[in-house]
């Protein structure tokens, strides 16, 4: 008896993410409170005491401190975007596929918040792109394909600069001559074209982005004394 008691412990803790005998597509509604977000497509999952970290399943949204790119264009955006829709959500459930875990040790899931699956909320909103297809027939692929090219049409999010979002990644580097993208650190006061080289030397985690140089001046922020960056600028 005691086996057992302690065996539905361990499903509650793992948010019943592996039940035995639970089919693919079924959905486990989730406390809201034990839930935090990662980035715009990582959450974790919290129950007495013992933490998931889930992966959304078939998106990729831009990083926010990955450990080779760094913080990318967007990633802030899709992560508060994220956590706007599990902050409003009244219901969220987790739908896992057949592959459990992917090469991280990272559950796989469909995230669910009011019965709209949030995953083609953030490819419809341009904060991300398809990803990671590993069956041509996944469950709500279509839908996503079809959510992807609206927000292409579009040009909205990650879509309205040319050459960022490819099928491998963002490409930071395909910005380096957009003239209205321009970066700071957290810890200073001035702003950069998002092309200075200065720029490199910034901390992923002080790293901030701006879409427009009105949006890095109402910061308080003014533009850098590196004249070089600036000689295309009036």
């Amino acid at each position: 008896m005691a086996s057992l008691r302690k065996l539905g412990v361990w499903f509650l803790l793992m948010g019943l993410l592996i039940v035995a005998g639970c089919g693919n597509g079924e959905r486990t509604e989730v406390p809201k409170q034990s839930v935090s977000v990662v980035d715009g497509d990582t959450i974790k999952v919290k129950m007495k005491k013992k933490e998931e970290t889930v992966q959304l399943l078939l998106v990729d949204t831009p990083e926010i401190n990955h450990p080779d790119v760094g913080k990318q264009p967007l990633g802030d955006e899709a992560k508060a975007f994220t956590q706007k829709l599990i902050n409003e959500a009244k219901k969220i459930e987790l739908e896992k596929e057949e592959t459990k875990r992917d090469k991280y040790g990272r559950f796989l899931a469909y995230l669910h918040v009011d019965g709209k699956l949030l995953q083609e909320e953030l490819v419809k909103e341009g904060f991300a792109r398809i990803a990671y297809v590993e069956q041509p027939d996944a469950k709500y692929l279509e839908e996503l394909r079809k959510a992807e090219q609206e927000a292409k049409r579009k040009k909205v999010g990650i879509w309205q600069w040319d050459s960022y979002t490819k099928n491998d990644g963002f490409h930071v580097e395909a910005l380096k001559n957009e003239r209205n993208i321009f970066v700071a650190s957290k810890n200073s006061d001035v702003y950069h074209p998002i092309g200075c080289h200065v720029v490199k030397d910034i901390k992923p985690e002080n790293l901030m982005y701006f879409y427009s140089e009105q949006e890095a001046m109402k910061t308080n922020r003014h533009r850098s004394g590196v004249k070089e960056c600036w000689s295309s600028y009036k």
